[in-house]
């Protein structure tokens, strides 16, 4: 799926698109692991919270194209007017086994388009417009950045050159996942950099954290 959303684009970098990956918003399917402390209703609201928040601080950086990719298609017209968030170049739905091969067919496509690709997932409270910035300024002078995140994860993935095998073979959930991905990058011969480290909502405790910053 895939359709226009506004014309707001045209004053946006061509140069640079954001990918957004998320699920869609249905109860005992997303945040299952707050689900045991929050229930579904409440880990549901936490998931439509963050991927709100995280849409509104691409589009309102006013750095790039923004697309928001599902987890599978559907007609998500009226959620995004649910929403409230204008700027949002397109839509689209992942394809692949696995994430590695999602995420790979994702950045790769739109490097055909866009010089610099940067991806994101939708569960980083702290995520910034000036910290998108260092993303791009970033692949100035490397092919692939990260931005770490504090449990061997990475919150932001952004390549100008991508290699398949880069992405291939990762324990996805695990604490090796930065460190496979860089491990993998530079066997590919790719250069790579790190973004200061942020942190996502996954448990119990990120969402206390989040909750006591606010």
């Amino acid at each position: 799926m895939n359709h226009s959303m506004t014309e707001k684009t045209e004053t946006l970098d061509g140069h640079v698109a954001f990918i957004q990956f998320a699920k869609r918003p249905i109860p005992g399917l997303v945040k299952t692991r707050l689900i045991p402390e929050l229930g579904e209703e409440v880990a549901t609201q936490v998931h439509e919270t963050l991927l709100k928040r995280t849409l509104h601080t691409l589009v309102d950086s006013g750095l790039g194209a923004v697309q928001l990719w599902w987890d599978k298609a559907w007609d998500d017209k009226a959620y995004l007017a649910q929403l409230g968030v204008d700027g949002v170049f397109s839509t689209f739905s992942q394809e692949g086994d696995d994430l590695g091969e999602r995420m790979y067919q994702a950045l790769s496509t739109q490097l055909k388009t866009f010089r610099k690709v940067i991806l994101l997932g939708s569960d980083c409270p702290v995520l910034s417009a000036s910290y998108l910035a260092q993303a791009i300024l970033a692949l100035d002078s490397a092919d692939l950045v990260l931005g770490p995140s504090d449990d061997g994860g990475y919150v932001l993935i952004g390549a100008k050159s991508l290699t398949y095998a880069t992405l291939k073979d990762t324990l996805w959930g695990t604490p090796s996942v930065m460190a496979t991905t860089l491990q993998q990058a530079q066997w590919e011969g790719l250069r790579t950099q790190l973004l200061p480290e942020l942190w996502d909502v996954d448990l119990p405790e990120d969402y206390r954290r989040w909750k006591m910053m606010e």
